[in-house]
């Protein structure tokens, strides 16, 4: 049973406080996966807070009183995808009207590791890769890989079919390998070894 009630219910701001304290890294870091900016990813996560605060303070699921917790945490991190989401169609808008091509900088091909250890250079071409890959195959291999949630959950997270979040994370996989894979195997690469 949760804690959850609504109104200004002290119970209610306790429970808000461990959720917020036991998720807001993890989902900053989910958010800075998905659009590859680390203020841009404190302040949507600062504002899933704020609308999860409204929403407890209203009794709003998933912030009822008989809300588990995997609940109210698959609620923050659709909130989330769908804010990253929004943002990043966003800055295509301003991108294409100002003809800024800086505005993605997750995409970009990271520069050379040099003289960095093995563990950061393939850190780097992991990050590379995963951002050659769609936001929406990203934000799958994220929300599984890294936050533990089931093909099931991010279905209801994506609003797709359980099927197709199935297939979507086999394909979301392959093409991070393919793409990890590409970049190993490049020309660039060979030379600098």
């Amino acid at each position: 049973m949760s804690e959850w009630s609504a109104s200004d219910n002290p119970a209610t701001r306790t429970a808000f406080d461990a959720t917020l304290l036991r998720e807001q890294q993890a989902l900053c870091g989910f958010v800075r996966g998905l659009i590859g900016d680390a203020e841009q990813a404190r302040d949507i996560t600062q504002d899933v807070f704020m609308v999860a605060w409204r929403a407890a303070k209203e009794g709003a699921p998933p912030f009822t009183s008989n809300s588990d917790e995997r609940a109210v945490r698959r609620w923050l991190y659709c909130v989330a995808y769908r804010r990253a989401i929004s943002v990043q169609r966003h800055e295509r808008v301003l991108s294409i009207e100002s003809l800024d091509q800086e505005r993605a900088p997750h995409r970009e091909r990271l520069a050379a590791p040099g003289a960095f250890d093995e563990h950061i250079a393939e850190r780097e071409a992991l990050t590379a890769a995963m951002g050659d890959l769609e936001t929406a195959d990203t934000a799958c291999l994220l929300l599984n890989v890294v936050q533990g949630f089931t093909a099931r959950e991010i279905a209801i997270m994506l609003e797709i079919s359980p099927d197709a979040a199935k297939k979507r994370l086999t394909r979301a996989k392959q093409r991070l390998r393919d793409a990890y894979f590409a970049r190993e195997q490049s020309p660039a690469r060979e030379v600098r070894r």
